[in-house]
């Protein structure tokens, strides 16, 4: 079974926000974000338009948590087929 968990990478180790629940070693694919940045102002064409930063923040998660498991699914068909 393939899932993500959310950690931070820090001084060498990676700190995970919960705990796996496997009991013995198991591979694992640590990818990089980069570094979240916070949408304070939208400019350009848009600057007039009337924004809900909540909702576009939120809207920003989603595409991330849906790349990652398109991401988990590319790694897991690209194993299942080298088997």
């Amino acid at each position: 079974m393939n899932y993500a968990i959310e950690g931070v990478y820090k001084n060498g180790n990676v700190e995970l926000i919960e705990k796996p629940e496997f009991h013995k070693p198991v591979q694992v694919l640590v990818i990089f974000l980069e570094n979240k940045k916070k949408i304070k102002k939208l400019g350009g064409l848009f600057k007039d338009f009337d924004v809900d930063y909540d909702k576009l923040e939120q809207d920003l998660r989603e595409l991330q948590r849906s790349s990652s498991t398109h991401i988990l699914e590319e790694f897991e068909n690209n194993n299942s087929l080298s088997l």
